[in-house]
C-alpha cells in the first residue's frame, strides 16, 4: 500500500504537468481554433528561461517563475502573429503547417545556440525532503502539483469573473457573435496564446528539476498534451486538468506494476479506446451548432 502511495503521487506530480500544458493547447484550440503544434516549444524554452535565470543570474525561485511566465508571453505573442494573426481567414491547415514549421525552427534555434546536452535543475529545495504518511519526495517536486492547482485556480477567476475572461469565453462560445458584441478579437487572440505559453513555460521550467531538459523535449510532450485534449474533450479546460492528472498517474502505474517502457504507450492506447467509445472525449459535451 505505501509503495501504491508513492507511485500515485509520482503520477500527480508528473500529472500536473500534463495539465499545465494542456489547459494551454484547448484553450487556443477552444478559442481561436487553432491546432498549435509548436506547444512544446513553449515547454521547452520556459525551462530553459528558468535554468537560465537560476543558474546564470543566481535569483530566487519566485524570480525565476516570474522570468519564465514573462518569457513564455512574449513567445506566445509572437506565435500569435505568425500562427493566428496572417492565416486566422485561411483554411485550417495554414495554421497547422506552421506551427509545425515554428516548431522545426524553435527546436533547430535551441540546438544552434543551447546545444544538445541535456540540463538538470537541481535548487536548494531539491535537498528538502517532505514526508506525508509513508509518501517522500524533494520540497522542489512538491511544488509542480500546488503551482498547477494555484495556476488554474487563478486561470478559473479570471476566465470568470473578468472582462478579459469573458471576451475569451464569449469568442469560445461564438466568435462573430462576440465580434459583434464588441469583443476585440486581435487582443482576444493575443492574450490567448500568452496565457497559453505561460502554462506551458512554468510547466517546463518546474518540470526541469526532474526529467532533463534538451531542445526535443517539446516533441513528446506535445503529444502527450494532445492525447489528454482529446481524452478531456477538445476546448474543455476542466476536463484537460483532470485527464492530465489521470494520465499522469496511469503512466506511473503503469511504470511500476508493468514495465516502464509502456508507460509513454499506455496514453495513446488509452485515447483510442475513448475515442471509440466516446467520441467527444472524457469530459467532453455534444454541441451541435447552427
Amino acid at each position: 500500500m505505501d509503495l501504491f502511495l508513492q507511485y500515485l503521487a509520482n503520477g500527480i506530480v508528473v500529472g500536473s504537468s500534463y495539465a499545465l500544458v494542456a489547459v494551454g493547447l484547448t484553450l487556443v484550440f477552444g478559442i481561436l481554433g487553432v491546432v498549435n503544434f509548436a506547444h512544446g516549444e513553449f515547454y521547452m524554452l520556459g525551462a530553459y528561461a528558468g535554468l537560465t535565470a537560476i543558474t546564470v543570474f543566481h535569483v530566487p525561485l519566485p524570480v525565476a517563475v516570474a522570468a519564465v511566465i514573462v518569457v513564455s508571453a512574449l513567445l506566445g505573442w509572437g506565435a500569435e502573429v505568425i500562427l493566428h494573426g496572417p492565416l486566422k481567414n485561411r483554411d485550417a491547415t495554414s495554421s497547422i503547417i506552421s506551427s509545425f514549421g515554428l516548431a522545426v525552427v524553435l527546436q533547430n534555434a535551441a540546438l544552434i545556440w543551447i546545444g544538445p546536452e541535456p540540463q538538470l535543475l537541481q535548487t536548494s529545495l531539491s535537498a528538502i525532503p517532505v514526508e506525508i504518511g509513508p509518501v517522500f519526495m524533494p520540497l522542489q517536486r512538491l511544488m509542480l502539483p500546488i503551482a498547477t492547482a494555484v495556476l488554474l485556480v487563478a486561470l478559473h477567476l479570471v476566465l470568470r469573473y473578468t472582462w478579459t475572461g469573458r471576451s475569451l469565453r464569449a469568442m469560445a462560445q461564438h466568435g462573430t457573435v462576440a465580434r459583434l458584441c464588441g469583443v476585440r478579437i486581435k487582443r482576444v487572440a493575443i492574450v490567448t496564446f500568452m496565457v497559453a505559453a505561460a502554462l506551458a513555460g512554468v510547466a517546463g521550467f518546474l518540470m526541469s528539476s526532474v526529467y532533463m531538459v534538451h531542445p526535443l523535449i517539446g516533441n513528446m510532450i506535445v503529444l502527450k498534451a494532445f492525447t489528454v485534449v482529446i481524452l478531456g474533450g477538445m476546448g474543455q479546460i476542466g476536463g484537460a486538468a483532470a485527464a492530465g492528472i489521470l494520465l499522469g498517474i496511469t503512466e506511473s502505474m503503469t511504470s511500476a506494476y508493468l514495465d516502464n517502457g509502456l508507460r509513454d504507450i499506455v496514453g495513446f492506447v488509452i485515447v483510442i479506446v475513448v475515442l471509440l467509445v466516446r467520441p467527444n472525449g472524457l469530459f467532453g459535451r455534444k454541441a451541435d451548432r447552427s
